[in-house]
């Protein structure tokens, strides 16, 4: 039990206190003594509803809040205990059924804090106890928002329960995190040991900072991995992507109270696909991590990147006007539909976007072009503020030099081949095949060295004769990241 939330001895009877932290004068100063009215919900298993309410205040060196006494467990000391794994299992499918209760007629007992903080359970029978095993007690939430305060905000629980969720929302949510604990033996989100931490806590709950459970707990139920993913995804706080799943859509997943250990929710895996599922973990927690910086440096940085935005529509307008007035210069008259080929893919690495649009018909390598377009933009922006610095290499200069760390943004193609797959005089079809190289992760921010992203590419190209050249009318693609 939390050192906060204690039973102890008083006037010859065992009651449940709970520390404010306060001295006396601080204690009147703070005019704590209206907690006493407060009332909290002891839920049967049954689902009989008792009212619980403080009864005193009495001074241990601290001022210390008393009511009833009451014999369970902390409920996130269950949930992180790895020897209760069936227990804890227990308690949230327990904790699920008394908090839509409590949610439901908390305008008789007053409403408990959000999420599981400072909820007792009883996961055991203790003689001469009148509660039974399932047995919830919520305490008043503002004696628990007191004793979350004088704790520093530390508690285990707060990484079970979303700042900005209320009602069967929060419920679930707060459910998907306990049974994520369970399962995969850890909380989904890091634990806060400090106000800094306590703030990148909340801020990973809110943006879904987290592994999904499938990639941790390999074998676990298929429907109960995917309602924890939807319960705690933040997502669904934005109304984007499926619905959060209700309480009761838990409850009916993973059954009623000792209905099924935890052991017989796992599927046994091979070697095999445990190996595959680590590496895509690895993978995901990759991927991730490079979402979550980016995200948070453009947030960080919004004042000094609107700026470059406006400089940059500024640069794209002249640009545009330079390219329409220069769209006709690039031809591939007199070229064969390989000598086209060719000339699409070497414009990469010189970023020549007005040679890729000769190459091209219709919407044909749109995303291929913009993105050349964008990379020029930025070089030359980049030039501006690096005088003298060389902000762009492309690709085959950049493996021809033994692919070194580099602040310039590297681009292009290597390894290029092409062969024909079928054609006749006016339609032609190819493969090729090719590395495409991308600016890639930061090696050393403080320096500015990237390493570049390889991708294995593969492009089936689709080629017709109109007016006498050979344009590529579709392309086709295939990747695979190194």
């Amino acid at each position: 039990m939390s050192r906060r939330i204690f039973n102890f001895d008083h006037d010859g009877k065992t009651v449940l206190g709970f520390d404010t932290g306060l001295n006396a004068k601080a204690f009147a100063q703070a005019k704590l003594a209206q907690l006493i009215t407060q009332s909290g919900s002891i839920v049967h298993p049954d689902g009989k509803v008792e009212s619980w309410r403080a009864e005193g205040v009495t001074e241990q060196d601290t001022m210390i809040i008393w009511g009833p006494s009451f014999p369970g467990e902390l409920l996130s000391d269950v949930i992180i205990n790895p020897h209760y794994r069936d227990e804890a299992l227990n308690a949230v499918r327990f904790w699920l059924k008394a908090r839509m209760m409590v949610e439901n007629n908390s305008y008789e007992s007053g409403a408990p804090y959000p999420g599981p903080a400072g909820a007792l359970v009883m996961i055991k029978k203790i003689q001469d106890s009148p509660y039974p095993i399932g047995t919830l007690f919520f305490p008043p939430g503002r004696l628990v928002s007191r004793g979350l305060d004088v704790e520093g905000e530390t508690l285990n629980a707060q990484a079970w329960a979303h700042p900005d969720l209320d009602g069967g929302d929060g419920i679930s949510f707060s459910a998907g995190a306990m049974l994520y604990s369970i399962f995969c033996s850890a909380p989904p989100f890091k634990q806060a040991d400090t106000a800094g931490s306590m703030d990148e806590l909340r801020r990973d709950i809110r943006e879904g900072v987290f592994v999904p459970v499938n990639l941790v707990a390999p074998g676990l139920d298929p429907e109960i991995s995917t309602l924890i993913n939807l319960a705690i995804s933040h997502k669904l706080a934005t109304n984007e992507g499926a619905p959060r799943p209700s309480p009761q859509k838990i409850i009916d997943s993973i059954g009623q109270p000792f209905s099924k250990p935890v052991s017989s929710l796992f599927r046994h895996l091979s070697d095999e696909e445990v190996s595959s599922v680590r590496v895509e973990q690895e993978q995901f927690i990759k991927k991730k991590t490079r979402e979550v910086k980016t995200r948070r440096f453009v947030i960080r940085n919004t004042a000094i990147i609107t700026v470059s935005l406006i400089a940059l529509v500024v640069l794209v307008l002249f640009i545009r006007g330079t390219v329409r007035h220069r769209a006709e210069m690039p031809t591939t008259r007199g070229m064969s539909p390989i000598e086209v080929i060719e000339a699409y893919y070497n414009a990469f690495n010189d970023l020549d976007h007005m040679m890729m649009e000769a190459c091209v018909t219709g919407r044909a390598g749109k995303g291929d072009i913009d993105t050349v377009i964008n990379l020029f933009v930025i070089t030359r922006v980049r030039q501006a503020y690096e005088v003298g610095q060389e902000t762009f290499l492309s690709a085959q200069d950049w493996v021809d030099a033994g692919q070194p760390g580099t602040g310039s943004t590297v681009f292009g193609i290597t390894d290029l081949s092409v062969r024909p797959l079928s054609g006749n005089s006016t339609e032609a079809g190819f493969e090729a095949f090719f590395m495409l190289w991308t600016p890639g992760a930061e090696l050393d921010e403080e320096l500015g060295i990237v390493q570049p992203l390889g991708t294995a590419t593969r492009d089936v190209l689709h080629l017709v004769l109109e007016k006498d050249l050979w344009r590529i009318t579709s392309i086709d693609r295939e990747q695979s990241e190194l």
